[in-house]
C-alpha cells in the first residue's frame, strides 16, 4: 500500500525540552529551556514552552516473533485519521515516529508476521513510549482448490483476505484479482493455454486468526513415524468424502514436507472462510477442511470430533489445507 514515510528512526530528532535550539525550532519540537526566548517557564511546569506544533512523537521497541529480543528487520506502520505512515526499525529494533496530534494505531510486520493493533493518544509537543511485539506468523500451507462444474465454465475466483495477510504462494499465480479461466467437470482449471489439476494458494494469518482455530476437539496422532502420520492424516480427508485422487495430493504434498514431532495435535477446521475466503463467479458451493497441527507431545486423549462427510452433490468445489500452528518447517 503506498505510504508517506514520516518515520524519524535513524534520524536524531530535538525532543521536548531535552535539547538547545539556538535558532528556533522549525520542526514543531521544542526545548524549553530558554534558548528560545524563553526562560523554560510558562507559569507550569515548562514542559510546553515554545512549542507551537501540533506535531509529538512516538518511540519504542519492536521484538518478536521468535524470541524477545529486538527485531532489527521489522517495518512500523501508523494509521491516524486520513493518514498512513510505515517506516524501518534501526538495527537495535528501535523506531521514532514524528505524528501529527490524534489518536493513532501502531502496528508492526516482518515478511507475513504480524503484531497486533496498538493505540496510542498522540500530543503536541509529548513522547508516548509504545513497545511493539510480532505475534501472528501462521501460514495456511497448500490449499488445494478443486472445483467441479457440470461443464467447462468460464469461471473468476479469487482468495479474499484481510488487510495483515497475503498470498505467499500460487499456482497457477493469484493476481491482484485472482484467476481468470476455465473450470473443468474433472477438477481442473485453464488459465490461457495453461491447465492444472487444481487450484493451489498460500496465505498467511493475521495475529490472533491461529489462536482462535478450534482445539476443542481432534486427533492425537503419533510422529515417530512421519509418513505413517501423513498416511493417518489423508485417512482423515477421505473420512470427510476427499476422493482417491484428491487425498493422493495431500500425501505428495506432505509425505517429504511435514515437519518432525513426537506427536501431532490435528484439529479439524470447517469454518475457515474468516481467514481466507473464496469468491467464485459464477457462485458454486464450496466445502472446505483445514487441518490444524499443533505439537502434540502431550495430546492424548483429546475429544473424537463428528465427522460430517462433505456434501458432493451437484456441481461443487472442494478444498483441503493445513496449518502448522506452532511445528516448524
Amino acid at each position: 500500500m503506498p505510504h508517506t514515510l514520516t518515520l524519524a528512526a535513524l534520524v536524531l530528532l530535538v525532543a521536548c525540552g531535552d535539547k538547545e535550539d539556538p535558532g528556533g525550532d522549525e520542526t514543531g519540537l521544542y526545548s524549553g529551556d530558554g534558548t528560545d526566548g524563553t526562560d523554560g517557564t510558562d507559569g507550569t511546569d515548562g514542559t510546553d514552552a515554545g512549542c507551537t506544533d501540533s506535531t509529538g512523537r512516538v518511540t519504542g521497541v519492536v521484538t518478536g516473533p521468535s524470541s524477545s529480543d529486538p527485531n532489527p528487520y521489522a517495518t512500523v506502520h501508523a494509521v491516524g485519521d486520513g493518514e498512513d505512515e510505515e517506516g524501518p526499525v534501526d538495527e537495535d529494533g528501535f523506531y521514532d515516529f514524528a505524528l501529527t496530534e490524534g489518536s493513532w494505531i501502531l502496528y508492526a510486520s516482518e515478511s507475513d508476521c504480524y503484531s497486533d493493533d496498538y493505540e496510542v493518544e498522540v500530543t503536541a509537543c509529548e513522547t508516548v513510549e509504545q513497545d511493539i511485539r510480532i505475534e501472528g506468523c501462521d501460514i495456511a500451507d497448500k490449499p488445494n482448490l478443486y472445483l467441479y462444474p457440470d461443464a467447462d465454465t468460464p469461471m473468476a475466483v479469487a482468495v479474499r483476505h484481510g488487510p495483515k495477510q497475503r498470498i505467499v504462494a500460487s499456482d497457477p499465480p493469484h493476481g491482484a484479482q485472482g484467476w481468470t479461466g476455465m473450470a473443468h467437470p474433472d477438477g481442473r482449471f485453464s488459465v490461457g493455454d495453461d491447465t492444472a489439476p487444481f487450484l493451489f494458494y498460500e496465505v498467511s494469518l493475521a495475529p490472533g486468526q491461529g489462536h482462535r482455530l478450534q482445539r476443542q476437539a481432534g486427533w492425537c496422532i503419533d510422529g515417530s513415524d512421519p509418513a505413517d502420520a501423513v498416511w493417518k492424516m489423508a485417512g482423515i480427508l477421505e473420512a470427510y468424502g476427499f476422493n482417491a485422487r484428491e487425498v493422493d495430493d495431500f500425501v505428495d504434498a506432505w509425505l517429504l514436507d511435514l515437519p518432525p514431532a513426537a506427536a501431532y495435535s490435528v484439529y479439524p477446521q470447517r469454518e475457515v472462510d474468516e481467514i481466507a475466503d473464496l469468491d467464485l463467479d459464477p457462485s458454486l458451493p464450496v466445502e472446505r477442511l483445514w487441518l490444524l497441527l499443533d505439537e502434540g507431545s502431550g495430546c492424548a486423549p483429546l475429544l473424537e470430533p463428528e465427522v460430517e462427510p462433505l456434501d458432493r452433490r451437484g456441481a461443487h468445489g472442494v478444498e483441503w489445507g493445513v496449518v502448522l500452528h506452532d511445528l516448524g518447517r
